[in-house]
């Protein structure tokens, strides 16, 4: 094998099954070196691709503390469907775990138990997961990464109040930072707010209001900076929002960020919170996941789709079981990216 070019190489490896690639890399350095290539892992997703079709989206939502695999279908104009796909690669087969938060940053997931004693930085791809005990406490977190000569360095930021924590993935450790913040943010964790951070090219976003004006003052974006480690300044937004308006961000194909803007004044839509969405740019059609409009004791968890020439539909997901959380969908990558361990 040592005398193969390294083409050769890598078209060997990428043949093998994702549930035994993991095993096979680490029994020889030169192949685990070799897996972090950007060619290789092209190879690799090639030889086993997302199950989706032409105007499909390969999505994960979060419903009722639990992930789920979705492929979102608008091949059928007048009936869109949402269908489970797949299941993901259980964290621990022998324990049903909830889950109440969850983050992504190209392919890697991160994750918060339903007791709030624990993280987990999980590859559902590859099975590869980094458990991380935590105080018992609600924070709000983002995982982002800092890009090196040579590989990504990931980070979790997490936050309450005035307390703001980083955690560095490759050395299993915490730091403190000074931040003295001058806005607010309702964000997940902290309240039942659906305002998730977004990861965009390793940063994060949010949408804050200044802390001092409150909702007199219109709203904008916060970017957190992974390589710098400082709250960026302020972005404007290309509208004026406040208090009581629902802004939500999602991102469109992990190179532009995208905005859900819903004024409480001037129209309604059939939406509970204005919930997280994904977007089919080709069919310009938005999908929203959230709660019905209709709050009572069996209410359901619904996907809209809308798009131009007032075109609307509804695809029901279910009965909700848990008032805490949210519907919290995303588009999904499968990426090989592999999570540093610790010695």
């Amino acid at each position: 094998m040592n005398n193969l070019s390294k083409d050769l190489l890598e078209d060997i490896l990428s043949r093998v099954p994702k549930t035994s690639l993991r095993k096979l890399l680490s029994t020889y350095k030169k192949w685990n070196t070799l897996s972090k290539d950007e060619t290789f892992t092209k190879k690799h997703l090639a030889q086993s691709p997302p199950r989706t079709s032409k105007g499909e989206i390969l999505a994960i939502v979060l419903i009722n503390c639990s992930l789920r695999l979705m492929s979102v279908n608008l091949n059928d104009f007048d009936h869109p469907s949402i269908k489970l796909t797949g299941t993901l690669i259980s964290l621990n087969s022998s324990d049903k775990l909830g889950i109440t938060q969850v983050y992504h940053c190209e392919g890697l997931l991160l994750c918060v138990t339903e007791d709030y004693t624990r993280l987990v930085l999980w590859n559902p791809y590859t099975g590869e997961a980094r458990w991380i005990c935590v105080d018992h406490s609600k924070y709000a977190h983002a995982l982002g990464f800092e890009e090196g000569n040579s590989c990504r360095a990931y980070k979790v930021l997490r936050f309450a109040h005035r307390v703001h924590e980083i955690y560095y993935v490759s050395s299993d450790s915490w730091r403190v930072l000074d931040v003295t913040p001058d806005w607010k943010m309702e964000v997940d964790g902290e309240s039942n707010s659906n305002n998730y951070g977004v990861s965009l090219k390793g940063n994060v976003y949010w949408f804050a209001q200044d802390k001092e004006a409150g909702g007199n003052v219109p709203g904008f974006l916060l970017c957190f900076d992974f390589t710098t480690e400082r709250f960026a300044p302020r972005l404007p937004l290309p509208f004026e929002s406040y208090f009581e308006d629902e802004v939500t961000l999602s991102s469109v194909g992990e190179e532009q960020l995208a905005v859900l803007f819903q004024n409480l004044h001037t129209y309604e839509m059939e939406f509970f919170s204005g919930g997280s969405f994904l977007i089919d740019e080709e069919r310009r059609v938005v999908v929203v996941f959230d709660g019905d409009k209709n709050v009572s004791e069996t209410s359901r968890n619904t996907a809209y789709f809308i798009g131009e020439d007032e075109y609307f539909k509804e695809v029901d997901l279910g009965e909700v079981t848990t008032c805490e959380v949210f519907p919290h969908a995303f588009s999904y990558v499968p990426s090989l990216v592999q999570i540093n361990q610790t010695a």
